[in-house]
């Protein structure tokens, strides 16, 4: 075995040159997100089949794709990888150690694991990118954007890779409310990295934030051949220019939207359910009509309730069930969710108890008409939200949902004070806006 450097002067362990090349594309696929990663992987396997960082990356792969049914070869990938290990960099070993942690569901332990990581090699993207993706998944903001604030010490723009970093830094900051600084570095990193999907997304999250719609419309605009070969990601950014739409209060063009982009024809991922879920939500409480998409949606995602190994999906996934009506199915998840979250203390099951068990009784208490009971129950769970884990924008969703329920209760007043708050964050919305006026709130929000 030997140990060649990457672009970016980060060593990793393979049989030969030529191995640890194939290496490197593939970690480069991995980052803009092509659906040939997997390939690649085994690819390089094929080639070397004790290369500790191509194990590693399949485990990571197999984490990321949030089933429970991939977990048992995720640990079987990292087990390799940890086999394979004795010759391989102190980094690498690290490496492995926080992807097994992460497949062990210690999500803290492996933020840990690789935040010592990049303290010693900033310049790994991969453990950077990882560590920057465990944040968002987990709902860890002060995770997101110190490890991004740390991370811009130490790169530049002659370090390739660097477009990759500022769109992951434009994330951060976005979340923490720093627009300005945040558009700028990811313009930049998508000048730098364009085909970089994240940075593209990073500023969509930017410019949705702050309201700049027309301008969002068009920065998603992209030849048909940008999109291809893709894999779910794709589908998250047609969801983002769906959500522009919907921010103009022009509903038939989003639902126009879903048919034509968003809608699945097949079994679909956490991640397609979760943009579907979403999107049709929003459209509903916004007195769109949905008609038999929710149960079009339920029937290619009805798989994922028996594969969980996300409360961010399993938060949409309750929504889709209660909108599609599907009673019997709903009332199985919700049991198996209250099983779940008692069986164990990973960040997972305490995240699951704090918002899923909670939403799974309103929605539940909804189907049964007392809307009461529902807005009650997710008013006393309103500051757990962010335990759903995903974006502001993901997770507005709840805001929504707590305002549409409230107003079914007939609790005007309470509905009102909630609108305003919601117009206080982002005024911009013309859902909102409309919902506010028949509500019959005067005024402006503070500083409005």
């Amino acid at each position: 075995m030997v140990r060649i450097a990457d672009s970016r002067g980060v060593h990793w362990t393979a049989a030969s040159e030529n191995t640890a090349q194939l290496l490197f594309d593939t970690i480069e696929r991995f980052l803009t997100y092509r659906a040939d990663t997997m390939a690649r992987i085994d690819k390089v396997l094929a080639q070397d089949p004790e290369c500790p960082g191509a194990w590693a990356l399949k485990g990571a792969l197999f984490i990321l794709n949030r089933q429970q049914s991939m977990i048992p070869r995720a640990k079987d990938a990292l087990s390799k990888a940890a086999a394979h290990s004795g010759g391989a960099t102190a980094r690498e070993r690290q490496l492995i150690h926080a992807l097994s942690c992460w497949a062990a569901g210690d999500l803290r332990a492996a933020q840990t694991a690789l935040d010592g990581l990049l303290v010693d090699a900033p310049h790994d993207l991969l453990a950077l990118r990882l560590q920057h993706v465990n944040a968002i998944f987990f709902g860890s903001p002060e995770v997101l954007r110190t490890t991004m604030a740390r991370a811009l010490t130490d790169w530049h723009d002659d370090i390739p890779g660097a477009g990759i970093v500022y769109g992951m830094a434009c994330m951060a900051l976005e979340e923490a409310g720093a627009y300005a600084r945040a558009e700028r570095l990811g313009r930049r990193g998508a000048e730098l990295a364009p085909d970089d999907l994240w940075c593209v997304h990073s500023v969509a999250h930017v410019m949705e934030a702050r309201g700049d719609l027309s301008d969002g419309i068009a920065w998603m605009q992209k030849p048909e051949s940008y999109w291809q070969d893709r894999g779910p990601m794709r589908h998250h950014l047609w969801w983002h220019e769906a959500l522009f739409h919907y921010e103009t209060g022009d509903m038939d063009q989003v639902l126009a939207y879903y048919d034509h982009r968003l809608a699945p024809t097949a079994p679909v991922g956490y991640l397609e359910m979760s943009n579907c879920a979403s999107l049709l939500y929003r459209v509903d409480a916004a007195g769109g009509d949905c008609a038999s998409r929710w149960q079009d949606l339920v029937q290619n995602c009805a798989h994922l309730a028996e594969d969980r190994a996300l409360t961010f999906a399993d938060v949409h996934l309750l929504i889709a069930l209660a909108m599609a009506g599907e009673d019997t199915a709903l009332g199985r998840l919700a049991r198996d969710l209250s099983d779940y979250a008692a069986g164990g203390t990973s960040f997972d099951r305490i995240a699951s108890a704090r918002i899923c068990l909670p939403l799974s009784q309103a929605m539940q208490a909804r189907r049964a008409g007392r809307h009461g009971a529902a807005a009650q129950i997710l008013r006393d769970a309103r500051y757990d939200f962010p335990a759903m884990g995903g974006s502001i924008a993901q997770r507005d969703m709840l805001e929504i949902l707590l305002v549409d329920t409230t107003i079914a209760a007939g609790q005007t007043r309470a509905a009102r004070r909630l609108v305003n708050a919601y117009l206080d964050a982002r005024p911009h919305s013309a859902p909102m806006q409309r919902i506010s006026e028949a509500l019959g709130v005067t005024g402006a929000p503070a500083g409005g």
